[in-house]
């Protein structure tokens, strides 16, 4: 499989071609980072002190950095000598899953039980990226090499693949696409036999998370999870596919289509993508996934702007930044994002609208999804390539941050979205019924009830409007409530603020209220998902008792 990624004429265009000047860059760049420390495996220390959260990153930088320059420059005796001892150190560890994944999300195995063989989504891309890398590199790895690589993913993939079953086959996000993309990918390269006896049991786990999506492609956990799930599933589509020889073809389905294309419907400008859910505020796309679907798709799956993609992550996914060259096509990027474009997605409760003049785009949902944050009703304004209302998107995961005290974080709490607040109290974390956006074609009008957010008896409507013209945005709220409380309509941004004549000025753009409220201006820290502490500024403006709507324009100033 994968017989074009072996020719030596292709690499010699990636060494030597202009068109791949970033691709050579971002590699020699993670090499050189990864290898201001030596390969080694996990310590003592590490166990004792659970301390590996960067050690499989590591791990794997050295292995994917050192075996792209090895691709590209073949006569490099340092790039291959380096990917020899990376794979050789990797194979001899004891476990291929981060440490903490044996408890955070596993059946609290005892000491005794502890299992080389977990199956978690870094272990399963770990094995499909020596896989492909030995496939690769079958004609100049030593022979133990290759024999070493084949039994360690047999003993610590394939064996325990075929001994029990895992949580993620019948899972409806991420892991099931990646788990299982990863382990049938493997399956076709190394144990072909082994596909087909359970291609059913693959297939099965496949549609598991295909259901997680409705008709219109939306992936709920945001552009992150759609790159990293998706990304694995189309992986393994496309091999399947060529395995098969087309017997298999997930690409024809009407749903695999329209999630294909979600990332250009989170789109904004050219440098800022829909940062909703567990999606890090200032991340990139992966170069190779959108090539590689307009691969299959060709002009149905829109163009992107490189300039907001990157071509090898720091991460353990070398199937990925593999397919960022292989898949590469200079033709495939955007000079910039086009405009007077409206996408309405209304059985997964999204709306994207992109002007020549502003991007918009708001979200229904409930606040039970899938690495949810509390934001039915949140909204962004993109201006100038900046988010002039924000999603400030995932923090680090720390300690507690995929348990049920989640939502004590900033970033995932109904406070850090532009959200009403009633009485101090924001939206809950409970899952009601969804909340649809409508949106008038005519009027150029999006509607939204966003009161199902809330877990307040007093609160029966919400009614939350967006009307759309050249150079402003109207947002309209009217409230329905049992009594009179304090009302406080907030809106976040990243961008400090500053007040003109009692009006609120982000960039370019002034926030101007038809009650002449001035807003109240907090600044609270944060931190970056990636790492890198920000400002967020929040602003609140407080209605006075009784009143029952706000109207606040967000005009550009000529």
């Amino acid at each position: 499989m994968l017989d074009f990624a072996k020719d030596k004429g292709f690499w010699e265009r990636v060494r030597t071609s202009p068109e791949f000047e970033q691709h050579r860059r971002e590699t020699k760049e993670l090499y050189d980072k990864a290898f201001k420390t030596p390969p080694r495996s996990h310590t003592a220390e590490d166990i004792l002190e659970n301390n590996d959260h960067g050690l499989w990153r590591l791990q794997f930088d050295h292995i994917q950095s050192s075996a792209l320059l090895s691709l590209i420059y073949p006569e490099n005796e340092e790039y291959y000598k380096n990917l020899l001892e990376s794979v050789w150190v990797y194979l001899n560890d004891y476990t291929w899953a981060p440490l903490g994944h044996y408890t955070e999300y596993y059946y609290q195995r005892t000491p005794k039980d502890f299992d080389y063989g977990l199956i978690d989504i870094f272990a399963a891309s770990a094995a499909l990226g020596l896989a492909e890398i030995k496939n690769l590199f079958m004609d100049r790895f030593p022979k133990l090499l290759t024999d070493r690589i084949s039994y360690e993913i047999r003993r610590r993939t394939i064996e325990p693949f075929l001994s029990r079953r895992f949580f993620w086959e019948t899972h409806d996000n991420n892991w099931t696409a990646v788990c299982t993309g990863a382990v049938g990918s493997v399956l076709m390269y190394e144990a072909p036999e082994l596909y087909y006896e359970n291609r059913e049991r693959l297939h099965s786990a496949m549609e598991s998370y295909l259901a997680s999506y409705k008709d219109d492609g939306m992936c709920v956990e945001g552009v992150g999870y759609w790159s990293f799930g998706f990304g694995f599933f189309a992986t393994f589509a496309l091999l399947e596919r060529e395995f098969t020889k087309g017997e298999v073809d997930w690409f024809k389905r009407p749903k695999v289509k329209e999630i294909s294309k979600f990332i250009s419907k989170m789109f904004l400008q050219t440098n800022v993508m829909a940062t909703y859910s567990d999606a890090g505020f200032d991340s990139k796309y992966s170069v190779g996934l959108p090539h590689m679907l307009r691969y299959v798709y060709g002009d149905e799956v829109e163009k992107l702007p490189i300039e907001h993609g990157i071509v090898v992550y720091d991460n353990t996914h070398f199937n990925f930044a593999l397919r960022s060259f292989i898949y590469y096509s200079e033709e495939n990027n955007a000079k910039e994002m086009a405009t007077d474009v409206t996408y309405s997605m209304p059985s997964s409760c999204y709306l994207t609208k992109r002007t020549g003049s502003y991007a918009f785009t708001v979200k229904g949902g409930n606040n039970g999804e899938s690495h949810n944050h509390i934001d039915v009703g949140s909204f962004i304004i993109a201006r100038n390539n900046k988010q002039i209302i924000a999603d400030i998107g995932a923090c680090p995961y720390w300690d507690g941050y995929h348990t049920d005290r989640r939502y004590t974080f900033f970033n995932p709490s109904a406070y850090a979205h532009s959200i009403p607040i009633f009485d101090g109290e924001g939206e809950d974390s409970i899952a009601r019924d969804d909340v649809y956006v409508e949106y008038d074609w005519e009027k150029q009008r999006a509607r939204l009830d966003i009161a199902n957010g809330y877990g307040l008896d007093f609160v029966k409507k919400v009614d939350r409007v967006f009307d759309f013209e050249e150079n402003r945005i109207t947002l309209t709220d009217t409230f329905e409530l049992d009594k009179e409380v304090e009302i406080k309509e907030r809106f976040i941004s990243v961008i400090e603020p500053k007040i003109v004549n009692g009006v609120a000025v982000i960039d370019d753009v002034s926030l101007v209220n038809e009650q002449g409220i001035e807003p109240v201006i907090t600044v609270k820290e944060t931190e970056k998902h990636l790492g890198g502490k920000y400002n967020v500024y929040i602003l609140d403006y407080i209605l006075p008792k009784g009143k029952s709507k706000f109207e606040i324009q967000f005009k550009i100033i000529a």
